[in-house]
């Protein structure tokens, strides 16, 4: 009996833990204290089985635990901001618990240490959701609907404003935005991908082309610039004869977009 209370105790801190961690990148807030609140609810959940209560009554002592685990765990300066937090560590028990039922649903009773093993499934399969959701949002938040006007070309992209892209162009001192080859080559379609890459092309054909040197750690690589008559972000800011930097990096793989921006330009 002693043991299955201890087991019973531990897969409660489990998951209590995955809970806490949980809501902590849903609220992108770490979690403090998360050891002494996930102990103290794991105690109060071995203690309510004792009592023969109504679901009402259950109820009620879930929500009291959960008010438990935000005051512990998560700052709170105002009433909204306890009401959000405490509604995600709600909503975060009710995953765990919902997982757990739905599997005994299927397939019967099944030892306490599987609870554990479905509460990891769990907790990953929603982490992962909510980074690639942030991830996606964080893109959303600093991507522009961009147009590069060259002569009696149009390109219509969006294009991804990155932090990292201070790139200068040492010849004509002006900020370079990067455009994949798939940009490129709808405005210079008559170079094609392999001679692009390998640089063997007339570089008369380009306006302005001319080929600067990108240091990186231990290495360099040269990059075509060339220069295009507008770039209009979110049909608002208009620039004028802007550099324009063919990347092979596939920049794109990583966020989606085939544009990546300066700093200087938003």
């Amino acid at each position: 009996m002693e043991i299955e209370i201890e087991l019973a105790l531990f897969i409660n801190l489990f998951l209590n833990s995955f809970i806490l961690k949980l809501t902590g990148i849903f609220l992108k807030d770490r979690a403090r204290l998360w050891l002494l609140s996930a102990l103290l609810a794991g105690v109060i959940a071995i203690i309510l089985p004792m009592f023969s209560l109504a679901w009402q009554l259950k109820l009620l002592v879930i929500v009291f635990t959960c008010n438990i685990m935000v005051a512990i765990s998560f700052q709170v300066k105002n009433i909204k901001q306890f009401l959000t937090k405490f509604t995600v560590v709600l909503l975060c028990t009710f995953l765990f618990g919902g997982g757990c039922y739905a599997v005994e649903n299927v397939f019967g009773s099944y030892p306490l240490f599987l609870v554990c093993l479905i509460g990891s499934i769990v907790y990953i399969a929603s982490k992962s959701i909510l980074l690639l959701q942030q991830r996606k949002d964080k893109i959303a938040k600093f991507t522009f609907n961009v147009m590069l006007k060259d002569g009696d070309k149009v390109v219509y992209e969006e294009g991804y404003l990155d932090s990292g892209n201070v790139l200068y162009d040492n010849i004509t001192k002006k900020p370079i935005i990067l455009v994949t080859f798939e940009v490129f080559n709808k405005l210079y379609q008559n170079i094609n991908y392999i001679n692009a890459l390998t640089k063997n092309f007339d570089r008369s054909l380009v306006k302005d082309g001319h080929y600067i040197k990108i240091n990186s750690i231990g290495s360099g690589t040269n990059i075509l610039v060339f220069t295009v008559d507008e770039v209009v972000l979110n049909s608002e800011k208009c620039f004028k004869d802007v550099a324009v930097g063919l990347s092979f990096s596939q920049f794109d793989k990583s966020f989606g977009k085939k544009i990546l921006l300066n700093n200087a330009l938003v």
